[in-house]
């Protein structure tokens, strides 16, 4: 029988494929109203650890920091209603790719000034907070997901795509950013990146001969300056995703969401890889309208998908604002069973 293992120490026995306690569990979701300071956002990624005691910490950064160097700008005054939840999030007021030739305008930036020095600040803090007892990542996003976003418009986005003009001039500069920018990451001491493709690997808006021309060599490019990290996770979003496309990515961790159509369950995905496996819960439906008890059904039947496969528990994406409090407690307490999962 193991005795009970600290936090540290249970994610390391799990990326070891050692026995364990218990399931690891995490969760992470945005505070958009205390994103807009280092202080701020690093006071609430604090609080809410403290509030759940999470086995490590998946830093929710500001929705929009990757782009406002750049000149993207969003009013943040303008309140929009999340349901369940009265809450806001940052609106877009101005993108800076409107044509092909835009592409151009977009330069290396340094990412020790404007937001990215930012959010170095932030994870500065929070690392400082947690002082050695937790693992914590920080979010980067993939060079094309962060492509898109200074064009502000799917449609849009995809038409400039399908052209290809002057697009991988504006990939190279934004992968040369982060490149300096995970490098630094690494030096404050995270443990290491989430690397979130956003709803740019998904065969609702990408082919993948798009995807391993315009997205795979940059995000290898940024996964490579992270490669000395104690572990990456590597999240694939939304719906109809290419999971299978990463097989080969070098990331300790995959997320995504099992629940959402056309992607695979753990027991399909236990055939192609090898990586431990961060998900399970449902954070559309279940986490939000279901009950304790169906939060808890749902955890021990991604365990029994899951098998003998290496697994974290956690959402298929970040949760929404005004997740109950006592669901979100439900699935952070029903692991405390003592289920041998390594």
């Amino acid at each position: 029988m193991i005795d009970k293992l600290k936090h540290k120490e249970r994610l390391e026995r799990l990326l070891s494929g050692l026995d364990i306690d218990r399931p690891p569990v995490s969760a992470w979701r945005h505070f958009y109203e205390n994103e807009l300071t280092a202080e701020d956002l690093a006071d609430t990624m604090l609080a809410f650890q403290q509030k759940y005691d999470w086995d490590f910490m998946k830093i929710n950064p500001r929705a929009c920091y990757h782009v406002e160097d750049w000149g993207v700008r969003y009013n943040y005054s303008n309140k929009v209603e999340i349901i369940p939840q009265r809450t806001w999030r940052p609106v877009l007021e101005y993108a800076v790719v409107k044509s092909e030739d835009d592409w151009l305008k977009i330069k290396p930036l340094d990412p020790e000034v404007g937001c990215f020095g930012e959010q170095l600040k932030a994870v500065d803090l929070i690392k400082r907070g947690l002082d050695g007892r937790l693992d914590f990542v920080q979010t980067v996003f993939s060079p094309l997901s962060i492509a898109a976003d200074l064009v502000g418009s799917d449609k849009a986005f995809k038409a400039l795509m399908e052209s290809g003009i002057n697009l991988e001039s504006a990939l190279e500069s934004i992968t040369l950013t982060l490149e300096k920018y995970v490098a630094k990451l690494l030096r404050i001491g995270v443990s290491g990146i989430f690397f979130a493709t956003t709803q740019w690997a998904t065969r609702d808006n990408i082919s993948e001969e798009q995807y391993l021309q315009y997205g795979q060599p940059y995000d290898l490019r940024v996964l490579k300056t992270a490669r000395k990290a104690k572990f990456n996770i590597l999240h694939v979003c939304k719906k109809f995703n290419m999971l299978p496309l990463f097989k080969d990515y070098p990331v300790d961790i995959l997320n995504w969401s099992k629940h959402e159509p056309g992607n695979m369950d753990f027991s399909q995905a236990d055939k192609i890889f090898s990586q431990v496996f961060l998900g399970g819960m449902d954070q559309i439906q279940t986490l939000v309208e279901g009950s304790p008890h169906d939060v808890v059904t749902q955890l021990e039947d991604s365990l029994v998908d899951a098998g003998d496969h290496p697994l974290i528990i956690g959402p298929g994406c970040s949760l929404k604002p005004g997740t109950p409090d006592e669901n979100l407690r439900a699935m952070r307490n029903s692991v405390n069973k003592g289920v041998n999962h390594g």
